[in-house]
């Protein structure tokens, strides 16, 4: 296994994201988290009634730990993350996976949670990995363990995955059986979604695992963690079209210690339509000027507010990596009283899941005490929390193509607009696309008069492939280019 780089790591070493050269294994490795992580389905503690189907079921607890990969061929072993960090050397985990990596033949690949054990009566939590991971050669190794819960490559086949997940847990229980730190996850077979909450109680209220993993028969995987709320700041909204006095989505930010808003999320489950427009009324009021546009996933831009109101948000659960391993980040804004909001600078975060508005909290403040960053970090890991954002100077966009089009009806005139750009920043900042469309569709007869889209392209060719589609779609008899 090629690696580039590396730092003690007690008397091992670890090697930094990005470091894994292996193409063929990282790609196993991202493909497998790709998959399972679309087949997650996330449960609250009270739908678990109605929201789990396919028994029989396999449940496991939910380890608070982060997805690690542990790699075993011809004597050696490795950990290995979804980005390319690596952990290698004489590390007490490892030291005993080299010695079940003499009981196989080939490349084995097997997924799990790398955790570190409390060092109170606490369960493990997410944030003992980094502790234990911190110090270099005097970091705190031996709390390091690894529970196993599937196999990727090897042992039974060239492609386990193809078998039974049962048949998987197995091979990796009997491997693992005699494991002090190296174990395969405790799992109990059910017959009926009845018994789950009896598991729940005894595992999650009663302080042993973080959430519930229920496998069903069909193939869907449920994750079953208890809800939290997180008091946030309001940054922006955006209007409901077809009330422009209701609000759709709400912005939201976390304060830094440093003082800086770190955009956290959206959130459009606000309630009925009193609700949105109670909203509305209270917002508009703290409209202010921003250098920085922020797109919502229909299209429309946020209109950014004053850092006044706090609002307590619901989640089910947190993610610091994307899909393909990538560390999930945002963009950390100012907020000055005559200028109003400019970016900063993109940091490290968390996405949530399934966000609830509860209530506006008059009773708080949006400093780094009432909407503070550190409320998710029991729930999660975030990298440089505390590092200063430094702002950086990013090259103006560059717009490639603008056209527009035009076509009277009945004395009315509609218009299509496409305008596409380069932003001259992915390079710099990873969360910028390379190429950004912005399609426009007005139309005063239609009950929503005004209708936008926002698709985004790695590279040009690609962005115009999207173009022409959008075209031929969208530009038919009748329409006429007036630029």
């Amino acid at each position: 296994m090629n690696l580039n780089n590396g730092s003690p790591l007690g008397k091992g070493t670890l090697h930094p994201a990005g470091s894994v050269l292996d193409a063929e294994l990282m790609a196993s490795v991202q493909t497998y988290r790709r998959r399972v992580a679309s087949a997650y389905r996330s449960v609250k503690p009270d739908e678990i009634g109605t929201g789990i189907f396919g028994a029989p079921f396999l449940v496991s607890p939910k380890v608070d730990g982060e997805l690690w990969f542990l790699k075993i061929e011809e004597g050696s072993a490795a950990l290995i993350s979804s980005n390319g960090k690596s952990i290698v050397g004489d590390v007490p985990i490892l030291i005993e996976a080299r010695e079940v990596a003499a009981k196989v033949k080939g490349l084995t690949l097997i997924a799990g949670e790398l955790f570190a054990a409390s060092t109170g009566k606490d369960r493990p939590r997410v944030g003992d990995v980094a502790s234990a991971m911190a110090g270099g050669a005097s970091a705190k190794v031996e709390r390091l363990g690894f529970m196993a819960f599937d196999l990727v490559q090897g042992l039974l086949s060239d492609a386990p995955q193809q078998l039974a997940y049962s048949e998987r847990l197995d091979a990796i229980t009997g491997l693992l059986a005699s494991g002090k730190r190296l174990k395969a996850i405790k799992t109990d077979p059910i017959s009926s979604v009845s018994e789950l909450p009896n598991l729940f109680a005894e595992l999650v209220d009663g302080g042993k695992a973080e959430g519930l993993i229920v496998r069903s028969s069909q193939g869907t995987i449920y994750k079953v963690k208890p809800e939290f709320t997180v008091d946030v700041v309001i940054m922006g909204y955006t209007a409901r079209t077809e009330d422009p006095q209701s609000v759709r989505t709400l912005l939201l930010g976390l304060t830094r210690e440093d003082g800086h808003v770190q955009i956290a999320g959206h959130c459009g489950n606000l309630g009925g339509d009193s609700e949105r427009r109670a909203l509305m009324s209270r917002l508009q009021s703290l409209q202010c000027a921003s250098t920085f546009r922020c797109p919502s996933r229909s299209g429309d831009l946020f209109t950014f507010v004053r850092p006044e109101v706090v609002a307590e948000i619901n989640v089910t659960d947190l993610q610091v990596e994307s899909s393909d391993g990538h560390v999930v980040r945002s963009m950390a804004l100012d907020f000055d009283e005559k200028s109003g909001w400019r970016a900063v600078g993109a940091m490290p975060t968390a996405n949530w899941l399934h966000p609830v508005l509860v209530r506006i909290r008059d009773d708080k403040k949006a400093d780094a005490i009432g909407t503070r960053f550190s409320q998710i970090l029991d729930r999660c890991h975030v990298e440089d929390v505390s590092a200063h954002v430094h702002e950086r100077q990013l090259p103006e966009s560059k717009v490639i193509r603008r056209t527009v089009w035009t076509k009277t009806t009945k004395g009315k005139v509609a218009v299509r607009k496409l305008v596409a750009w380069q932003t001259n920043k992915s390079d710099i900042d990873p969360t910028f696309p390379a190429y950004v469309l912005h399609w426009t569709d007005y139309s005063s007869g239609r009950a929503t008069p005004l209708d936008r889209e926002v698709r985004t392209a790695p590279t040009e060719e690609l962005m115009q492939e999207i173009a022409a589609r959008m075209i031929e779609e969208n530009i038919k008899k009748g329409w006429e280019e007036v630029s």
